[in-house]
């Protein structure tokens, strides 16, 4: 992984999910790199879907495929997907359907901050293609509606060093910007 913000974020998301040996996880929007298939314990059993590098290929704009709809998971990933879903309600719904008893849904999702100053806070370069922008009361509504509850959010927080000029010293030396808002879903 080149991007150390990124390896951050994605490392706070699994352990938000608290993925366990013998577990199965779904990882939707997995991309090529099946990047949060190589920080798992290695006795998971992963299923990865995108359109183009999961382990199944499909565009989950149509929602879940057939192949994974009668299987149940104890994870399900979202990772800085959902965002990007014209019909996110649909999927999580179908979702919740594939979760174990005790299954967990863990969606991180870009902070408000990170969509508006992207470039100039995280220095990634990514292309902000992003249909949807979800603040916490717009992930309670859409958890409430999906008969889901949230049981942790956590965010992936960056501090920044105190800004001086000659003629004035800011101490910002606290954390004030979120990258990204991790939540733990369960039914």
């Amino acid at each position: 992984m080149k991007n150390k913000g990124i390896k951050y974020r994605i490392n706070k998301t699994i352990s938000v999910g608290n993925v366990s040996n013998g577990e199965t996880v779904l990882d939707l929007g997995c991309g090529k790199d099946k990047i949060i298939k190589t920080l798992l314990p290695k006795d998971v059993e992963y299923t990865g879907i995108d359109v183009e590098g999961g382990d199944i290929t499909h565009d989950l704009e149509n929602g879940l495929p057939r192949e994974v709809s009668d299987k149940k998971f104890d994870v399900v990933f979202l990772n800085e997907f959902i965002e990007h879903i014209e019909h996110f309600k649909t999927l999580l719904m179908e979702c919740r359907e594939v979760l174990s008893e005790k299954g967990r849904i863990i969606i991180s999702t870009p902070s408000n901050n990170r969509i508006l100053y992207g470039d100039f806070f995280n220095g990634i370069g990514e292309e902000i293609t992003h249909i949807h922008c979800f603040r916490k009361t717009n992930m309670r509504n859409l958890v409430r509606i999906c008969k889901l509850r949230i049981v942790k959010i956590v965010g992936t927080y960056v501090r920044f060093p105190p800004l001086s000029h000659r003629w004035i010293a800011l101490p910002m030396n606290q954390t004030v910007y979120t990258e990204v808002i991790i939540y733990r879903l369960e039914k």
